[in-house]
């Protein structure tokens, strides 16, 4: 992933979350095929040739930030996996009526608040 202009836009915690999930699923994909290629071939004792190109492996710590936070995204507290594209978009659309900053609809989208006291808190 390349940041073209930084501060273009703000990601709410859904796209957060999506975009970390698509993530998981390419790696465990590369993981398994990793996995699969060093069973079959012993690599130690096999010369691949000038054009073999080797896996990428995610680094551990990367791989411990996005897992945590899955988890974080993931907790009761948030609304974050219950959400989806179309819910997501439903809301901005009825919050438009409602003279509020970005930052404010995103807030709004990210907490997702179930009473109007939720809001004021």
């Amino acid at each position: 992933m390349e940041i073209i202009k930084p501060r273009t836009a703000f990601l709410s915690n859904y796209e957060v979350y999506s975009l970390l999930k698509e993530m998981e699923s390419k790696q465990l994909e590369q993981t398994r095929a990793i996995m699969a290629t060093k069973k079959e071939e012993n690599l130690e004792d096999l010369y691949k040739g000038p054009n073999y190109v080797v896996p990428e492996e995610v680094a551990e710590n990367v791989r411990t930030i996005q897992v945590e936070l899955l988890q974080y995204l993931n907790g009761e507290t948030l609304p974050t996996s219950r959400q989806s594209e179309e819910a997501v978009a439903h809301l901005t659309r009825g919050l438009r009526k409602y003279d509020l900053t970005k930052a404010e609809k995103l807030q709004i989208v990210n907490l997702c608040p179930q009473s109007i006291l939720d809001l004021y808190v």
